[in-house]
């Protein structure tokens, strides 16, 4: 009886943990994902920006003065 309940306690650990890392992998997966776009649209934006910010007759920036 001890047999068996050792074994299926290894069983049901093993699955747990195949399933944890199956999870965690997609998480990781999707997040990597997500921060590719959000930063390439992040760069759009500012190319959007500093194509709209008027300059000055020397071309600067008003920033920069």
């Amino acid at each position: 009886m001890l047999m068996i309940m050792t074994i299926y306690g290894t069983v049901k650990m093993f699955t747990r943990m195949i399933v944890y890392c199956g999870i965690g992998g997609i998480v990781l997966i999707i997040r990597h994902h997500n921060r590719k776009k959000r930063r390439q649209e992040m760069e759009d934006g500012t190319k959007k920006i500093m194509r709209e910010t008027p300059k000055d007759e020397n071309g600067k920036y008003p920033w920069e003065k």
